[in-house]
């Protein structure tokens, strides 16, 4: 059976959801932005800040002498996220496989559902009218037989359309579209596109695999897949399964690593401590690292074998923040996702590493203390290199 995906897209969302609450921004030049820091950047703009030639991740205090009528906004989190819950709340009504992909973004599998809900592009008008109606949004849907061109199909229609691509048409519907709306196509990537000349998607899609391959690598593979509209990717509900969740806010951003490294360590130190209290290891781990531009990374690896020791985690977890730290941003936030958890405390080995059987007891020790006396201010991170 042919895949039928909808992915609904509602641009600018932060500053959409503002102007719902203040209807007396609407048609003015828009931006959020936190107000403080001296390299605060733009993370959201209206359609009238981008005319003004603003632009996102533009420092805020360039978008302020571009347009002087300006109107900043702090970000307003809890605010986006009941916005996004609301969404979901809307959409779920109308598929049972529902992945939201961030704020104001969702991808729904509409496979099999046409006796209840017509065909997928009715589905996808009826809930494009029931957000408008409910929540006072413009939204704009994609509708395709995989995620890939669902979203680049809610992209060019924005603000406020609905696109349809018909399953087998998906080359002939990306070909005349600019090759940096393919997943993966950032600066660098785009930069070495120009000079292959290379500005359409038709074009990529012309050069063979083996001229792709040796520009870019492995990720040439992928970028002809994508040209040609290939995606298997499914539509990857919630996760019901059980995780172990640690996530901090940084005081200040930053990008100093000493101190990234500093607040991932109390991070694994958190979830370690979850991890042996509940007896369970965790088969995987996952990072994701949000910047001062609410641009995000994130990146997993497999744990063999599974761990619960927190030396163990912190040392995967760094080696996994430095592959996926690839800009000079200021870091805002940062979220560790242990999964793939297994019951039953780890067996020792017999001839296992006196440092491990260390490491071991002195954790076992350290959950103890901190169950009885409460967590000191201090890392307990520290006392390890001294084991």
């Amino acid at each position: 059976m042919e895949r039928e995906i909808i992915h609904v897209d509602i641009a600018a969302f932060a500053v959409a959801v503002e102007r719902v609450v203040h209807p007396e921004l609407r048609r003015r030049p828009v931006v959020v932005a936190p107000v403080g820091p001296s390299r605060s950047v733009v993370t959201a703009l209206s359609p009238e800040a981008q005319e003004a030639g603003i632009r996102r991740g533009m420092i805020l205090a360039r978008a302020l002498r571009r347009c002087r009528d300006l109107v900043v906004l702090p970000p307003n989190e809890p605010l986006y996220a009941r916005a996004s819950r609301a969404l979901s709340g809307v959409l779920e009504s109308f598929s049972p496989v529902l992945e939201p992909a961030g704020y104001g973004q969702a991808y729904l599998d509409m496979t099999g559902t046409g006796r209840i809900f017509g065909p997928p592009r009715d589905a996808a008008w009826r809930a494009q009218k029931e957000i408008r109606q409910r929540l006072r949004l413009d939204s704009a849907l994609g509708v395709a037989a995989n995620k890939l061109v669902s979203r680049i199909a809610a992209v060019v229609t924005e603000p406020a359309g609905l696109q349809d691509v018909p399953a087998g048409e998906e080359p002939v519907f990306l070909a005349p579209l600019p090759a940096q709306l393919l997943p993966g196509v950032g600066p660098k990537t785009e930069e070495l596109l120009r000079e292959l000349n290379i500005r359409l998607i038709r074009e990529l899609a012309a050069m063979r695999l083996e001229q792709l391959t040796l520009a870019f690598g492995r990720f040439g593979f992928l970028l002809r897949q994508r040209a040609l509209g290939i995606d298997d990717t499914p539509v990857y509900p919630p996760r019901a399964m059980p995780v172990v969740d640690e996530e901090t806010v940084l005081a200040a951003d930053s990008n100093d690593w000493d101190q990234l490294r500093r607040v991932l360590r109390e991070l694994c130190e958190r979830a370690g401590e979850r991890l042996r209290r509940q007896k369970q290891r965790a088969g995987c781990i996952e990072l994701h690292v949000r910047y001062a531009d609410y641009r995000d990374a994130a990146g997993k690896a497999k744990l063999v074998p599974p761990l619960e020791s927190t030396a163990g985690l912190c040392g995967r977890a760094e080696r996994l923040l430095e592959r996926i730290l690839t800009r000079r941003t200021r870091v805002r936030s940062l979220h560790l996702c242990l999964t793939d958890l297994i019951r039953g405390p780890a067996q020792l080995e017999l001839f296992a590493e006196p440092a491990v059987e260390r490491r071991a007891r002195l954790e076992s020790a350290l959950d103890v203390l901190r169950e009885r006396y409460g967590r000191p201010q201090t890392s307990d991170l520290r006392i390890w290199s001294e084991v």
